[in-house]
């Protein structure tokens, strides 16, 4: 008899212990799935915006370039920005920036060459709010676009136009003596659709 009562001792023990040990599995698999590894940091828009535009969200000087990312026309509407706002300097912080994840999804952030730098792997992405939910999806079939800086050489004679471009953009990163007004007078011949209408591989002057 005691050694019957012993047996079962043992298999209720040993029952215990297998239920504890798989409770113990659970959590562990549980803890492994919770400390999971986020995804990557996404860019620090304000160190962007301070110095693309000294932090001034709805700035135009009227070189191209709008709001507190800088982007041009042409860019902001190829990312959906023209259902927010005409241009990017009248839209809002968190519609600039919905726009500025649109264009570091597709081309990352070769958009901002040179201010692109001042972010660190420690950078969290700012917030967005609930606005920035209406964004248009990104057309399929949308227009060429180039780095929101005009490739045009201050030191060069002339500038091949590309897509994106615009007169008083090229005029202003290329220092044409004169401003947009000059750039066109130098070239009427080239542009005989008038200052609008610039096309992809157009030769400009940039000098008398």
């Amino acid at each position: 008899m005691p050694s019957h009562l012993a047996k079962r001792s043992v298999e209720t023990l040993l029952s215990v212990l297998l239920v504890m040990l798989g409770v113990l599995g659970l959590a562990g698999r549980g803890a492994a799935v919770s400390a999971a590894p986020a995804g990557p940091p996404g860019p620090d828009w304000e160190r962007i915006a301070a110095c693309e535009s000294s932090g001034r969200w709805h700035i135009n000087t009227g070189n191209g370039y709008h709001g507190g990312l800088q982007i041009d026309l042409a860019t902001w509407r190829a990312y959906g920005g023209d259902r927010f706002a005409p241009r990017a300097d009248l839209a809002s912080r968190a519609q600039q920036i919905a726009v500025g994840e649109r264009i570091v999804r597709d081309r990352g952030l070769s958009a901002w060459p040179n201010c692109a730098r001042v972010t660190s792997a420690s950078d969290r992405t700012a917030p967005v709010d609930q606005e920035t939910a209406a964004v248009a999806p990104v057309p399929s079939q949308r227009p060429a676009t180039r780095a929101l800086r005009s490739a045009a050489d201050p030191a060069a004679r002339t500038h091949v136009v590309r897509p994106g471009d615009c007169l008083s953009a090229v005029a202003a990163h290329a220092r044409v003596p004169g401003g947009t007004k000059a750039l066109y007078d130098l070239n009427k011949e080239t542009l005989d659709r008038g200052p609008d209408h610039i096309r992809p591989g157009q030769r400009l002057r940039l000098r008398s």
